[in-house]
C-alpha cells in the first residue's frame, strides 16, 4: 500500500496520507494539502495490514519503521 509520511525538519512523523496523490477533485469542489517551510513529504511503500491497525502506539510505531528503512535508502 501507498502511503505519503509527513515530518518535520527533524524527521518526526507530523502525520500520514493513504496514497501519494495530495489533492482530489470531486465534481465542482477541489481539495489539496499543503505543508509549511521545514516539512518533508516521503512516499513510502507500507504493509497493506497497516490501514487494519486500531492501536495508535502500534500504528507510530510501525509507520516509524517504514520511514527509518525509507531514509536509509541512499
Amino acid at each position: 500500500m501507498k502511503m505519503t509520511i509527513i515530518t518535520d525538519d527533524q524527521n518526526n512523523i507530523l502525520g500520514a496520507v493513504q496514497g501519494h496523490s495530495l489533492s482530489d477533485k470531486q465534481g465542482n469542489v477541489e481539495a489539496s494539502v499543503s505543508f509549511g517551510p521545514g516539512h518533508m513529504t516521503h512516499m513510502v511503500e507500507v504493509d497493506d495490514d497497516l490501514a487494519t491497525i486500531n492501536d495508535l502506539d502500534d500504528f507510530q510505531n510501525r509507520l516509524n519503521q517504514h520511514l527509518q528503512q525509507h531514509l536509509a535508502k541512499p
